[in-house]
């Protein structure tokens, strides 16, 4: 999978993949930003990850839910800027017994995004010239 960045004006960026786009950043400091900062979408990724397979769960146990919302809320540190952890809450507008508590537990925590964080991945830098 490979995300492009491009730079737009100022501290406005573009990131690609598939089609799709996202935009962050914002022009200068008295600018309003033009979508959530970097951080924000860490965590709407772990939030929307959590999101589906909630639903697929659901969907699989044949679950009629009038909703779900997933809550993410971050504990960060300052040195270094970083998340220090997560707190993920999932709603559902469904009576669901132990059982299904512990199963839908169980495949929100399969996760692609949070399972990369708890791995600790590595990181590879490059620097090229245009």
């Amino acid at each position: 999978m490979t995300v492009k960045i491009t730079r737009l004006d100022g501290d406005q960026f573009r990131a690609e993949s598939d089609g799709y786009e996202v935009l962050s950043g914002r022009l200068d400091e008295q600018t309003h930003p033009i979508g959530m900062s970097p951080g924000k979408l860490m965590v709407a990724s772990l939030g929307l990850c959590s999101a589906f397979h909630a639903a697929w769960y659901l969907k699989r146990q044949k679950i009629e839910a009038t909703s779900l919302q997933i809550e993410v809320d971050d504990m960060n540190e300052k040195e270094p800027s970083r998340a220090l952890g997560f707190n993920i809450t999932v709603k559902v507008g469904a009576q669901l017994d132990p059982r299904q508590v512990e199963g839908l537990l169980a495949e929100v925590r399969r996760c692609y995004v949070a399972n990369t964080m708890k791995g600790l991945p590595r990181f590879n830098y490059e620097i090229k010239s245009l």
